[in-house]
């Protein structure tokens, strides 16, 4: 299956445009815009002679920072050279002959399902229901499926699926046989993640398989750090015995030591996302021309309103990178999703879209 399209490739646009990528200002890429945290950079200079040294091929010290962090048991938790890799991995290793996703939501579940050989099935969400998953969802769930893959909260949408709806999910999935894989990739950025992530049922729930990332909190995109967190041991063994290694550098697992123990920086990324979410949401709400979805993590989706204008190219002449949703199933070339930045830069954003929309 070719590769799909994601945010963030500016390298690309830069091309395009003819101009150097520090230029461009990225809204399509969902990162933290506090930037690399000080804890880091300063283990960085302090330890930069590391690569002269293989990483250890089980990475004790990232797992025993997750398992610290998390509260867990180190036992339950696999690594890997992003969120991406892991969700290969785990679905390669399970083997599901008939998988359900929604639509839409993020793009590379359905590659690993099909490279695995599933066949996938998808649960449409309605754009009048908000994009959100309503009690009919459970009626989609039968002994027939394998795996359900479920992202809370959802990319592109950024809205969340209910705690009490997920346990019910979970339940069911467990009734059936039915492995439970939920990808909780930007759930540090909800306004409260422990009332929202399922970590707490992983070691009743030998079919639950939860997926983290460190990219998008601690902003660091070019390291890829993702893990995977379930009590199926048995799984987890297959994945280890058999996954290439190394395939984390040093660096990187350095980085995951350092930053889950940063709670000066966690902090201040806690205070900006719950500021900033309110109010660019609360700005984009009073432009006429756009439908917005109140969003739940650090992006907001929304929907452009009669015009068919490309705003992904309108926006590209003034510098400025949005993500059109336009490849997503159940989506069309009127939505579109944005990064939430600190507040000038969303300003900025504000200015740029009223101006190709013609309301400033």
């Amino acid at each position: 299956m070719k590769c799909v399209k994601h945010g963030g490739n500016i390298y690309e646009i830069a091309d395009k445009l003819g101009v150097g990528k520090e230029e461009i200002i990225d809204f399509s890429a969902n990162i933290n815009p506090l930037g690399l945290p000080d804890s880091y950079k300063e283990a960085l200079v302090k330890n930069i002679n590391i690569i002269e040294n293989y990483p250890d091929p089980k990475y004790r010290g990232l797992v025993e920072a997750i398992a610290n962090y998390h509260h867990i048991d180190n036992k339950y938790i696999t690594v890997g050279n992003g969120a991406t890799e892991v969700i290969f991995s785990i679905i390669e290793n399970l083997k599901p002959r008939r998988s359900l996703i929604l639509a839409p939501t993020f793009l590379e579940y359905e590659r690993a399902l099909i490279r695995a050989g599933s066949y996938v099935e998808y649960y449409y969400l309605k754009e009048e229901n908000d994009f959100q998953i309503e009690d009919e969802f459970l009626k989609d769930i039968d002994e027939n499926l394998d795996l359900i893959i479920l992202c809370n909260p959802n990319n592109p949408t950024s809205q969340l699926i209910d705690k009490n709806r997920m346990v019910k999910i979970i339940n069911h999935c467990k009734k059936n046989n039915i492995s439970l894989m939920i990808d909780e990739a930007f759930v540090d950025f909800v306004d409260d993640p422990d009332q929202v992530t399922m970590l707490s049922f992983v070691k009743d729930y030998k079919n639950l398989y939860i997926i983290r990332a460190l990219t998008k909190f601690f902003a660091i995109p070019g390291l890829r750090i993702g893990y995977g967190i379930t009590s199926n041991e048995n799984l987890l063994k297959n994945i280890n015995d058999y996954k290439e290694p190394w395939t984390i550098n040093s660096y990187a697992a350095m980085a995951g030591e350092v930053v889950l123990k940063d709670q000066f920086y966690i902090k201040r990324s806690r205070e900006w996302i719950m500021a900033e979410k309110v109010h660019f949401y609360s700005q984009l709400k009073k432009i006429n021309s756009i439908k917005v979805y109140k969003p739940k993590a650090n992006y907001i989706l929304f929907k452009l309103l009669g015009d068919k204008k490309d705003l992904r190219e309108a926006l590209l002449k003034k510098k400025i990178l949005i993500r059109s949703c336009s490849n997503y199933i159940n989506m069309n070339n009127s939505f579109y999703r944005i990064a939430i930045k600190d507040r000038k830069t969303n300003e900025k954003f504000i200015k740029a879209l009223k101006e190709v929309l013609y309301e400033s």
